[in-house]
């Protein structure tokens, strides 16, 4: 069953890099986290974190449109994944290109 809307509006207030190493392979690795802001419909603001695509690690801070699909994380939980992000508004400069 495919998903009917992919998009959805986010803030953007910074990207964060993870690295380490590897337990099970010793090989090294990356993860680029970005902080979003989220309201409610009671307009209550949390922030919580989305993982970008290395192609988009270079992401400035800003309102984008971003578009999402669905994994599966290492703990075989169901996950939102960045696919794309399209600046929004006056706040947000280009989003570098997402690759495949």
């Amino acid at each position: 069953m495919a998903a009917v809307d992919t998009k959805h509006l986010i803030n953007i207030i910074a990207v964060n890099k993870d690295s380490g190493i590897s337990k099970r392979t010793q090989q090294p690795w990356e993860m680029y986290k970005a902080q979003c802001v989220v309201r409610g419909p009671d307009n209550s603001v949390k922030i919580g974190e989305l993982i970008l695509p290395k192609s988009l690690a270079e992401t400035t801070p800003g309102d984008y449109l971003a578009e999402f699909e669905l994994d599966v994380s290492f703990e075989r939980v169901v996950v939102p994944r960045i696919t794309a992000l399209h600046p929004h508004g006056k706040s947000a400069a280009p989003a570098p290109k997402a690759t495949a």
